[in-house]
């Protein structure tokens, strides 16, 4: 199968699509042309430097390269899903960097070497983009789990308190919030296992097919990806959830002042 080159002018041909949501923007006075535009030109330089960088962690063959990317994109992942949730402390920032990396390498270990068996063990070319997904799976069900937790918090601190008064533990009080906060997190994961291969066909899937994979292999990868992903967002939410609640309150199972405002 000819895999058909896509050069540099290509792709500068290409972002002309950018103008429609630009002008969209501009006309409809949505405010969004700033975004677009470094958005565009963010995505053109960051893609083409992990371009060039995997080409050179690809010619070495080492585990210490692939190793020292993963920890860059983890550090990466924790500091954007504590600043999308708009809890950007140093304290929950290391949270969410530990929750996501372990429970992202948990999941993604076990699909390596139980699964497809890759070898060597650190292989760059399976490692690098499927942890990368999963990373980025699990930034965005801490960042919206958590941040549904901090509006569920503050917005029913009354009907907390008052189960705290009649004897309910902070656990008790805060349970079903915890419960929705997860549920959020959990909707665009499931949304994807719904709608795939009836809406969409899933990027991972797409791009092994264009590049000259046989479909039914490509598939068997991308259902493979769907499970890893689903399980990586549901561990690492429920992780960061469960460890963020006992923030709001005192070892009194008190609600803390800054909750309650």
């Amino acid at each position: 199968m000819t895999v058909y080159e896509i050069s540099i002018l290509d792709l500068l041909v290409c972002a002309v699509a950018m103008a429609i949501p630009y002008f969209i923007s501009r006309f409809l006075k949505l405010g969004l042309e700033r975004d677009l535009l470094v958005g565009s030109i963010r995505v053109f330089v960051q893609l083409l430097a992990v371009g060039y960088i995997l080409d050179k962690i690809f010619a070495v063959n080492h585990a210490a390269p692939v190793f020292g990317i993963l920890l860059v994109m983890t550090a990466n992942a924790g500091f954007n899903a504590a600043k999308r949730a708009e809890i950007a402390h140093a304290r929950t920032i290391l949270m969410a960097t530990g929750v996501i990396g372990v429970t992202t390498l948990a999941v993604c270990a076990f699909v390596f070497y139980a699964v497809i068996g890759i070898e060597p063990y650190f292989n760059p070319r399976y490692v690098i983009p499927m942890m990368g997904m999963g990373l980025n799976g699990a930034m965005n069900a801490v960042a919206i789990g958590a941040r549904a937790l901090d509006i569920g918090v503050r917005d029913n601190r009354e009907r907390i308190e008052a189960a705290l008064c009649v004897g309910a533990t902070s656990q008790q009080a805060v349970a079903p919030i915890v419960r929705d906060s997860l549920r959020q997190a959990l909707i665009p994961a499931i949304n994807g296992l719904m709608t795939a291969g009836i809406v969409q066909l899933p990027g991972f899937m797409t791009g092994q097919i264009t590049g000259g994979v046989d479909p039914q292999i490509a598939v068997r990868y991308q259902v493979v990806i769907f499970y890893m992903l689903t399980g990586i967002v549901a561990l690492s939410s429920i992780t960061a959830i469960l460890l963020l609640v006992r923030r709001y309150f005192t070892s009194d199972h008190q609600l803390r002042e800054f909750a309650a405002n």
